[in-house]
């Protein structure tokens, strides 16, 4: 009897021994599925609503086969989700995070001839909570996956909201595909704002340097120079100055996914502070000359920023100007040189000989930096993904139009 007890005893120790090391079976019917936030784990708020009315991703052939994804080519969380022996079935996706977005989702009759397939809710975001985030901060995302209206899962995502002012210019896919966004900087332009319609079109009128502005009107090149000298020189008087700060990620491109951004002031800050990098100088003026009705553009390159803008409405004289010199002190010698430009204007410089002369040498610094580099600029590229392990410094050589993104569809961002 006892030996008879000891081997039941051990059977059933090692049958739950063997029970214990086998992994359960699975109890979703053949379904698995992983939460997927876009852009590293990280929400771009800048994004977002700049692209509101643009496709841009679906728009430049991001990798998505039309069978397998469902919902929002634009969207930023969603699922993979797997079948191993499901048939077809209606599948939901709930998603929510009370702090930045109302609760979303999307329901899709899946015909189980795949294994996998991506989905992606349209997000309804809170856009005034967006706007005004100034520093990161992690929240938690929750998923919900209902298939044939039974709740599979819950899962939590932690996911960074970035602040406000990081703009994203490179984007490394998930699917290695490297997507150039240097375009986002010509969000952070914002003609519409109240300050520059009540405040400083004001004050460009007070100088006198133009009698009004008429933008191209004229058909005048050294009219539409004098009303962008006027900006130059209301800004001068505001004390905006040069401040270095730039606070950027730049990671090794053999990280993905991986987003590279650059801390970008709205132009009501800029004008705030008193303080502009590079970008910053750019944004506000593009800004100031876009509500003028001169058509700015923004220069890029891997290290530097600076602006364009055409003095004509044909678009075919261009001209430049380095922003970083607005709050400068400039020497003696360096301001003579300034003379020699062919567009220089004696009354101008009798009227306004410090600020005049730092403008003129700022157009003509302008037009060297982009003389040196010349060859390297993009010229209307097409090109806005490229393979795995390609070099993404010479994305950075660039010339946008704002006028160009604007009828795209891409938002100014709002500031108070």
């Amino acid at each position: 009897m006892k030996k008879a007890l000891l081997i039941l005893f051990n059977l059933l120790f090692f049958s739950n021994l063997l029970t214990a090391q086998t992994p359960k079976a699975d109890d979703s019917n053949g379904v698995f599925w992983k939460p997927i936030v876009e852009m590293d784990d990280k929400l771009y708020p800048s994004y977002v609503l700049a692209n509101v009315n643009r496709n841009y991703l679906k728009d430049n052939d991001t990798p998505q086969d039309k069978k397998t994804y469902f919902g929002d080519s634009e969207g930023q969380f969603g699922i993979e989700i797997t079948y191993l022996k499901l048939g077809p079935a209606n599948v939901k996706l709930v998603v929510e995070c009370p702090k930045i977005m109302e609760t979303s989702s999307f329901s899709v009759y899946l015909n189980g001839k795949s294994t996998k397939y991506q989905i992606f809710p349209e997000i309804a975001y809170k856009w005034d909570v967006l706007s005004n985030i100034s520093q990161p901060f992690p929240v938690n995302v929750n998923y919900y996956v209902y298939v044939n209206d039974v709740l599979k899962e819950k899962q939590t995502k932690i996911v960074t909201v970035r602040s406000i002012n990081d703009c994203p210019y490179i984007f490394i896919h998930r699917q290695k595909v490297i997507h150039d966004m240097n375009f986002m900087y010509a969000a952070y332009v914002n003609e519409n704002h109240p300050i520059i319609t009540n405040q400083l079109m004001p004050e460009i009128m007070r100088t006198g340097i133009v009698n009004s502005i008429t933008g191209y009107q004229t058909n005048d090149r050294m009219e539409v120079l004098r009303q962008v000298f006027a900006v130059w020189n209301v800004l001068r008087q505001r004390g905006v100055k040069y401040s270095s700060l730039v606070s950027s990620n730049n990671e090794p491109a053999q990280k993905y996914p991986l987003v590279v951004h650059q801390f970008v002031r709205r132009p009501s800050e800029s004008l705030a502070s008193q303080q502009a990098n590079c970008v910053d100088g750019t944004v506000l003026f593009a800004s100031i000359l876009y509500r003028m009705g001169i058509h700015p553009l923004i220069v890029t390159t891997p290290n530097h920023c600076w602006l364009g803008f055409y003095m004509n409405a044909q678009h075919t004289d261009t001209m430049f100007l380095e922003t970083t010199m607005m709050g400068s002190h400039i020497s003696s010698d360096q301001l003579e040189t300034a003379k020699g430009l062919d567009v220089y204007s004696l009354i101008l410089d009798r009227l306004y000989p410090d600020s005049y002369k730092t403008f003129l040498l700022a157009v003509k610094v302008g037009f060297s930096n982009y003389s040196k580099d010349k060859s390297k600029f993009l010229v209307d590229s097409k090109v806005t993904f490229l393979p795995e392990n390609a070099d993404i410094e010479h994305l950075q050589y660039q010339i946008f139009e704002i006028e160009r993104y604007r009828r795209e569809g891409l938002l100014p961002i709002i500031s108070n």
